[in-house]
């Protein structure tokens, strides 16, 4: 795998950071990955591994408020700066010319999901691994309160984001890795933590029998961070088109990061070559 990682302004000048992971062989197809709430693109370097030696190439940025995108932690002024990263990176990455496919995990798959119908974007596939359609959890009224109130007069306010990280996976290793992780962090804006929560609710209201571009939907039964249940129901919308909806039992939240994810990876690398 050939590594290489740089920073691009975005649309306001805030540089943006991407890590870019490429095949020694030429590739079939060219993979644009976002990442969770919290996290960032280099907790995805296994999956990475494992794509590119077998053909794919991955590319990702880390969202605004993520990783080593420049900006406060867990904000930006307006949620739909998110589209524009991955409207950003769809563009580069499409002109290269190999098939494309976008993956979004978590809250980058709220975001993808977002994109793909709001956008409408032409790639060859879209891949949504436990995406923020509900969440698994209650959210306290005194948070929702804070954010509500803090979006409309200071959207940048920051909060803990209330996930507990044992949901991520059963792996202990993963879990220690997470917490010692410099670039991880569990704060959230108001505009965002809302923002989420909003695009979590268009998705389920989203009035659509068809879509046009392949999609597979995953989840992890034993989910606790974001609702499986969310993810059924949103695949079942759609009467016609490739729609793909795929359970994982036992599994937690990290679908990439679970005991297993092999299988998921394998699984995933089969569906994206009978799509090219």
């Amino acid at each position: 795998m050939i590594e290489k990682s740089f920073f691009l302004e975005a649309f306001d000048g805030r540089k943006m950071f991407f890590n870019q992971w490429t095949s020694h062989t030429p590739a079939k197809a060219s993979l644009v990955l976002i990442h969770g709430m919290g996290e960032h693109s280099g907790r995805y370097r296994h999956f990475a591994e494992y794509f590119t030696r077998n053909g794919v190439n991955v590319y990702a940025v880390d969202l605004f408020g993520h990783g080593r995108t420049e900006g406060t932690k867990g904000h930006t002024p307006r949620i739909d700066d998110y589209l524009w990263q991955v409207d950003f990176l769809v563009g580069m990455i499409g002109q290269l010319g190999l098939p494309l496919f976008i993956y979004g995990h978590s809250m980058g798959g709220g975001v993808v999901l977002n994109y793909l119908f709001k956008k409408n974007p032409r790639v060859a596939g879209v891949i949504v691994s436990a995406p923020a359609i509900e969440p698994g959890f209650e959210i306290s009224r005194s948070r929702m309160t804070v954010g509500r109130i803090g979006r409309k007069l200071f959207p940048s306010l920051t909060q803990k984001n209330g996930l507990d990280v044992n949901g991520i996976s059963r792996d202990p290793a993963v879990i220690n890795a997470y917490h010692a992780d410099p670039l991880v962090h569990d704060v959230i804006s108001a505009e965002v933590g809302m923002g989420v929560l909003d695009w979590g609710r268009w998705l389920v209201n989203l009035q659509r029998d068809a879509v046009a571009v392949s999609l597979l939907i995953m989840h992890g039964d034993k989910d606790m961070l974001t609702n499986p249940d969310a993810s059924r129901k949103f695949a079942a919308k759609f009467m016609s088109g490739d729609v793909t909806f795929r359970l994982w039992k036992d599994f937690f939240h990290e679908l990439h990061n679970e005991p297993g994810k092999e299988e998921v990876f394998r699984y995933v690398l089969n569906w994206i070559m009978a799509r090219l």
